[in-house]
């Protein structure tokens, strides 16, 4: 299994196996592709090696040409055959000059010298790296892809091109070939016939996290005044392309880039940049986004992607990578459908040579295993299993019960409209989720009741996913549920409740009208279900209605299991262990969670224990946030523990200063949780790092991880509440998490 965690078996789909084949763990025999050496020195004694990227299988050109004959025109007309034919020539000029490109690729034993003016020694990755970036800015389309792992110092190895190429270049040399490429392309992305651009230096574009981030590196690792370094951000920012443009380095954010695009040459759009550098590139992945489109909009001499992630979803995440780059003709839409996704073998090849020729992929395994990363320490992953408090584990078998029943009631609609015949009354026509039936057959009358409440009324999807959000929830706490929760007059507080939340109550006031009771004469059925029915019997006898009305008491808000201030299940096993291996040395912990509301209750509980923390969630401005990653990263002072945020942590953030990651929540997407990971298994890291995942046992979180460990490579961004997410789960995914 290589470093991207793809496994070799049916279920991994196309763009997984893609990825693995630039990746430098799945080597295999005869795939090597003939290097010279170029840029850079070639240490003396040493042998040719590969340059890292020589996993793809070896490609002939004759094998890209057979693979292109395959592809017939649509329309067989004259004038059709005739632009089939342009296409065709258009595609195989193209690869052939990727093609031939890659037999001049510095294998990976040529380094470059490194810049003169840089303070810090470059490792032999990244020497490797910058000799590879001269050969590409020599080549078109000028610039590339560096996807290194994350943790192994793009940042630098980009501060290093940036001063190499300004040591090495003729400063009095005029930039004459940059506005001429683009301006003959005829792609819509720069204003033709215009040249009153200022000529600017690099633009670095970044999450804002990142920004002060790449300033102190060019601060604390270049000499002093070799470069005008200038953070373009907050409101009152010089918006004069002619005073941006007398910057050496100007880093900005993606928000900032998007919201200048839609005035026309201002700002970094009346620059014509030396180079244009994405950081997190795989934020532009959706190339129809506004940050997508604003970023190809700009002019530059040389364009660089950074991103450990280039592929997430699928194919399509690199055709907005190679629209940035400007690697035509594959940059046009139709012409990228028609020869490269196409789902074909012949389509993967053609990508295959094009990722081979512009793209750079290490990885930590791989570097090693090589040998050539000694400093990083050993990484332990340890699970962390919770098992809820009864009170608790009512709560959720309330909700989730409920869940199924819905779930259920949603397949069964979805097989009405799709006119499915498993609706018929044949029991082996009836689907799985049906046949697998709670003990006393409580799945059937609850289907009755909940057919009943219904009705005629259709059952949403964002209804399934409002409550699969809420059981994931009461895995961490079950106060976070607050919203679904009654009053003890049986009336919901409306007062907190914002108008699009009002379908999600309507739906939740239904969960109330089924009264939970605890039947012990299940008591000795295997399974969490056992211990719990639904009764909508009818049965009006004086026990039944005890029960009943003590069971309805267990989604009140008088209900002390929902106390915020209660130490939950999780958060008591938490606290335990920051006491048995953090707080008792010099060791510092980051905890994470994908909801600040659950930081907010660790936060009270470290408080209450006099632990010193800080926290980094959405919450804290920008301009702050640097200095709390700086003084947490203090040996020997400073924070024990901080409170990160997913998506405020996913990204970028250096946090050596620790060497314990705490992942309260499991998520459906297993490479956030690598980047989390990343944040504090890196170069710089001293220690050895132990990452502790959370899960509470017979809940939905042990089903996510069974997710995880089924796509775990994929990388899928899935349904988790922004608009932005282009996968989604399965129905299948939604079966296995609800256990039907």
């Amino acid at each position: 299994m290589c470093a991207n965690n793809c496994h070799n078996s049916t279920f991994v789909p196309r763009c997984c196996r893609l990825l693995c084949e630039v990746c430098p763990e799945d080597y295999q025999e005869g795939s090597q592709i003939r290097m010279e050496h170029t840029n850079g020195r070639k240490s003396a004694g040493e042998d040719r090696k590969s340059n890292g990227n020589d996993q793809v299988v070896n490609i002939s050109w004759d094998d890209i040409q057979k693979e292109a004959d395959k592809i017939q025109p649509k329309h067989t007309g004259k004038q059709g055959i005739a632009t089939f034919e342009t296409q065709k020539t258009i595609t195989l000029d193209s690869l052939s000059s990727l093609h031939k490109s890659i037999e001049g690729c510095p294998s990976e034993d040529t380094f470059a010298d490194p810049p003169k003016l840089l303070r810090i020694e470059l490792m032999d990755h990244q020497r490797h790296a910058l000799a590879w970036m001269l050969w590409r800015e020599s080549l078109k389309p000028r610039g590339g892809i560096l996807a290194d792992d994350m943790g192994l110092g793009k940042t630098l190895s980009m501060i290093s091109l940036i001063l190499k190429k300004a040591e090495i270049e003729d400063p009095d040399k005029e930039n004459d070939d940059s506005s001429d490429d683009e301006e003959e392309e005829n792609n819509g992305w720069t204003a033709k016939g215009r040249r009153d651009y200022y000529a600017g230096g690099t633009l670095i574009i970044c999450p804002a996290s990142l920004m002060r981030q790449w300033e102190g590196e060019i601060k604390n690792r270049v000499a002093r005044n070799s470069l005008a370094v200038n953070v373009y951000h907050g409101t009152n920012r010089d918006m004069k392309p002619r005073h941006l443009a007398k910057y050496d380095v100007l880093i900005t954010t993606y928000n900032i880039a998007s919201r200048e695009s839609k005035t026309d040459r201002s700002g970094i759009f009346g620059v014509n940049w030396e180079r244009i550098i994405l950081d997190e590139a795989h934020m532009i992945r959706n190339h129809k986004s506004a940050m997508s489109e604003a970023c190809c909009r700009l002019k530059g001499r040389f364009r660089w992607v950074l991103t450990g992630t280039p592929i997430q979803n699928k194919e399509m995440d690199m055709y907005a990578l190679l629209k940035f780059l400007r690697c035509t003709p594959f940059d046009d839409l139709t012409h990228w459908k028609k020869w490269i996704d196409n789902k074909t073998a012949g389509g993967m090849a053609r990508l295959q040579t094009i990722m081979k020729s512009l793209m750079l992929r290490r990885t930590k395994k791989q570097l090693q295993e090589k040998g050539s990363l000694q400093c990083l320490p050993e990484k332990n992953v340890e699970l962390v299993e919770v098992t809820l408090e009864k009170d608790e584990m009512n709560v959720y078998q309330k909700v989730l019960l409920y869940s199924r029943t819905l779930f259920g009631q949603f397949l069964h609609q979805r097989a009405e409209k799709e006119h499915d015949t498993y609706m018929g009354a044949n029991q082996r026509n009836v689907p799985t989720f049906a046949q697998n039936r709670l003990p006393n057959m409580a799945f059937d009358r609850v289907h009755q009741k909940l057919k009943q409440m219904h009705a005629n009324e259709e059952v949403k999807q964002f209804q399934i996913l409002v409550l699969l959000l809420r059981l994931r929830q009461i895995c961490c706490h079950p106060g976070l549920i607050h919203q679904m929760l009654e009053d003890d007059d049986g009336n919901f507080d409306m007062s907190t409740v914002e108008e699009e939340n009002a379908q999600e109550l309507d739906l939740l006031a239904q969960l109330n009208k089924l009264k939970l009771t605890d039947n012990s004469a299940d008591a000795a059925v295997d399974g969490p279900e056992a211990q719990v029915e639904l009764d909508i019997s009818g049965n009006t006898s004086q026990d039944t209605a005890a029960i009943t009305k003590a069971s309805s008491k267990v989604m009140l808000r008088s209900n002390p299991v929902f106390d915020l201030t209660r130490m939950s299940s999780k958060i008591a096993r938490l606290l335990e262990l920051l006491d048995e291996k953090i707080l008792c040395g010099d060791d510092k912990a980051v905890i994470v969670s994908q909801w600040s509301s659950v930081l907010d209750i660790v936060a009270h509980h470290l408080s209450s224990k006099r632990v010193k923390y800080v926290s980094l969630t959405g919450k804290v401005a920008v301009k702050f946030r640097n200095d709390i990653v700086t003084e947490f990263n203090k040996q020997g002072s400073g924070p024990k523990v901080m409170l990160l945020s997913l998506t405020a942590g996913g990204v970028g953030l250096n946090l050596v200063g620790a060497n314990h990651l705490l992942l309260l929540d499991l998520h459906w997407n297993p490479q956030l949780e690598a980047q989390a990971q990343d944040r504090v298994y890196r170069v710089g890291q001293k220690k050895t790092v132990f990452v502790w995942k959370f899960m509470c046992v017979e809940t939905v979180e042990q089903a996510i991880r069974g997710l995880q460990e089924k796509k775990i490579g994929i990388a899928n961004e899935v349904l988790t509440g922004t608009k932005q997410k282009g996968s989604k789960l399965s129905i299948d995914d939604l079966k296995q998490l609800f256990g039907m």
